[in-house]
């Protein structure tokens, strides 16, 4: 009977690695077909690639201000609110509540216009002159407003 035993796990073991070779072989074809066709593609689609180099690609939306752009965009605004401010404060039908509104969005501004007044560099020393008095006009006016000078 030993001998019986040994005759069936060589053929179970004959059988099993007959099979996992049958796999491995199925799988390796397969995969050496695709290997292939995959290279056949591959060298079709790079002979007919161009080789030139790509250009600069232009931006629709890209603004780029620089901060001279900027403050004197700003200060022009600026300007032109406390332009706006000196005719309501002018027509005597207009309240002083409606001007403080005004005001307060005045002073929020020239804050605004000082922090971009502190990017400029030497160049650009009679724009920031020019800010900074607008800044200082616009402040002052605030004070005035808060003092309560235009009470009559």
């Amino acid at each position: 009977m030993a001998d019986i035993n040994q005759i069936n796990e060589s053929a179970q073991s004959f059988t099993a690695s007959n099979t996992k070779d049958l796999k491995s072989q199925k799988t390796d074809a397969f995969e050496n077909a695709l290997s292939k066709a995959l290279d056949k593609t591959q060298v079709h689609e790079m002979q007919n690639l161009p080789t030139t180099a790509l250009g600069e690609i232009a931006s629709k939306d890209l603004n780029i201000i620089n901060s001279s752009d900027l403050v004197s965009g700003k200060t022009d605004k600026l300007l032109k609110m406390l332009d706006s401010y000196s005719l309501k404060l002018e027509n005597p039908n207009i309240s002083l509540r409606s001007i403080a509104k005004v005001l307060e969005e005045i002073k929020n501004n020239a804050g605004s216009l000082l922090e971009e007044t502190q990017n400029l560099t030497d160049a650009d020393a009679n724009l920031k002159k020019i800010a900074t008095h607008t800044i200082v006009t616009a402040q002052t006016e605030y004070l005035k407003f808060q003092r309560g000078d235009y009470l009559s």
